[in-house]
């Protein structure tokens, strides 16, 4: 997750990577809930709706730090591209 990538986009944004590393830990403790309650949902059928939503979360958060890879990474990309089209 907390790929040089992504600590490179934050860095360069003045963003704290101490933050990045919080989410990090974050990610993996809702991961562990969320592999615990599925487990429970089959004997409470009320969590899986809870179930569902944190996955949605977990998702949209994936999401994020696939866009903040992106962002990090098209710079290179573009610059690469623009310089094997004039090579």
């Amino acid at each position: 997750m907390a790929s040089r990538e992504v600590l490179g986009f934050f860095k360069e944004r003045k963003l704290n990577d101490r933050l990045l590393r919080k989410l990090k830990v974050l990610m993996i403790a809702v991961n562990g809930v969320l592999d615990d309650a599925e487990e429970k949902q089959i004997a409470k059928p009320a969590v899986e709706m809870w179930v569902n939503e944190l996955k949605d979360a977990v998702y949209e958060a994936d999401d994020l730090l696939d866009e903040i890879s992106y962002e990090a990474l098209r710079p290179e990309v573009e610059g690469g591209s623009q310089s094997s089209a004039i090579g």
